[in-house]
């Protein structure tokens, strides 16, 4: 049986992508490894190895000199090297427009807008069982996965999981067993993971920046030809975040004029500031629905509140092509390029 132990990194605000990485590790393995890691741990009088605690100022190792630094970590990656079998990685670049957008239409409709998350998750999911595909030796065994209980999005993580694997065809081609988050201290596979994670966030980071620095030197030695470490295109995420908003747009599309308005002039209130201008920042035209609405003093209504007879019929065959309209108009408008 196969296990993948997964950490995430970049979810802190600010930060220029989000990464989840880790490693696929024979299940028979997993304890080997993990006395060998603690053995390491305790030559250097750490309890758990987490990489933020090697930054400064405050980092509980930030002291260390850089030759005790190197050599721990030399340690640990070699552990790494001996035991997995294959690293598996996804980062997803971030702009402040496409984080506030995808915040709130993750919010409003998580069951059409995955978080950042669980779409690094899904990445990493689909390498590791194209991993298990070429190796032609397991008769289709699944393959179990094991996040940090500390993960930002665990509910709608765990929601997803579940619901593919529901499927009988998408669970058995990603080979999807079970999903489980547990305490890194008490299982230190999962600090691997947040040893690559890391890495990872620091290297995409480099690139994103456009940095004059070489790499580090700790991303260098962890990497091998065969970890699968992808970034994930921005526009593909800008095009799932358009998905509520299309659906809704597609019912609004049939209301009254008067209702559609209204209704407009309700969602667009109801916002922060904040998000308003990420979503103007994508799509132009609010912003001169919302102008609208406060010249004229509207405060709106929401969708539920209309009359029966306002709301359109619900028919498909009517409301299916206005949202296939609408959602490649909307994808149109998330992935075009601001004008330099």
């Amino acid at each position: 049986m196969l296990k993948v132990f997964l950490d995430e990194s970049g979810t802190h605000d600010g930060s220029s992508a989000v990464v989840m990485a880790g490693y696929l590790i024979e299940a028979e393995v997993v304890p080997l490894l993990n006395a060998e890691w603690l053995a390491v741990l305790t030559q250097y009088d750490v309890e758990e190895l987490h990489m933020k605690e090697f930054v400064p100022p405050h980092g509980a190792y930030a002291k260390w000199g850089e030759e005790k630094k190197r050599a721990f970590l030399e340690s640990l990656i070699s552990l790494i090297h001996k035991f997995t079998l294959i690293g598996v990685g996804a980062s997803l670049q971030l702009d402040p427009n496409l984080r506030k957008t995808q915040l709130h239409a993750h919010k409003k409709a998580p069951e059409l807008v995955e978080s950042l998350y669980a779409f690094c998750l899904r990445a990493c999911v689909i390498r590791a069982a194209a991993f298990a595909d070429s190796r032609n030796d397991d008769d289709g065994a699944v393959i179990d996965y094991i996040l940090d209980r500390g993960c930002a999005d665990r509910h709608h993580a765990e929601k997803g999981f579940t619901n593919a694997k529901l499927d009988d065809e998408v669970g058995g081609k990603l080979r999807l067993g079970s999903i489980a988050f547990e305490d890194s201290q008490l299982l230190p596979a999962l600090q691997c993971a947040d040893l690559l994670a890391y890495e990872m966030y620091k290297e995409v980071d480099r690139e994103i920046r456009n940095s004059s620095r070489p790499p580090r030197g700790s991303f260098l030695a962890l990497w091998r030809d065969s970890d699968q470490l992808m970034t994930i295109d921005p526009d593909t995420a800008k095009r799932q975040v358009s998905r509520g908003a299309a659906a809704i747009t597609a019912i609004i599309s049939f209301l009254p004029p008067v209702e559609k308005f209204q209704v407009w002039c309700y969602g667009l209130r109801s916002l922060s500031e904040d998000q308003r201008l990420a979503i103007f920042g994508v799509i132009p035209e609010f912003q001169k629905i919302y102008a609208m609405c406060l010249a004229s003093g509207e405060m709106g209504k929401r969708l539920a509140d209309l009359p029966p007879d306002a709301m359109p019929p619900d028919d498909p065959d009517l409301l299916m092509p206005e949202l296939e309209l609408l959602t490649d108009w909307f994808n149109g408008k998330a992935v075009e390029e601001e004008p330099e």
